[in-house]
């Protein structure tokens, strides 16, 4: 920690303020998988930094508490991966929609091949 003098010779510690819980510059993030263009198809898996793997289903959603700073989203619904890298101020709430969807031609790809792919979409909304 930096030291400086005062005026008197005497050396006092400067000490950096912490955030009490209270002050109102607690960062979270929240996780949706709830859009209406949400096939309803597969699991969703996703994490924040090296936080822990959240799994999401259609309907389900998670908030999450996090530092003021950079941070990297990781999404995959085993067969698309999306990497984002955001940054979030204090006090500020973010969220990000994760969407699995079909094309228009999907359905026709499943009854040809019995499969199809679905598609991973994520979008960020500042809430604040």
């Amino acid at each position: 920690m930096p030291e400086t003098t005062s005026g008197l010779g005497t050396r006092t510690r400067l000490q950096a303020a912490e955030p009490d819980a209270g002050d109102g510059l607690d960062c979270s993030v929240t996780l949706s998988r709830d859009h209406p263009r949400d096939c309803g198809l597969r699991q969703v898996y996703a994490r924040i930094d090296d936080g822990a793997w959240l799994t999401f289903v259609h309907g389900q959603s998670t908030t999450i508490e996090v530092k003021p700073g950079a941070h990297i989203l990781k999404v995959d619904n085993t067969l698309f991966r999306k990497r984002l890298a955001f940054t979030i101020e204090p006090g500020e709430h973010l969220e990000f929609s994760i969407l699995n969807y079909a094309r228009w031609w999907t359905a026709g790809v499943v009854g040809a091949f019995g499969w199809a792919p679905i598609f991973l979409s994520v979008r960020k909304t500042s809430l604040q």
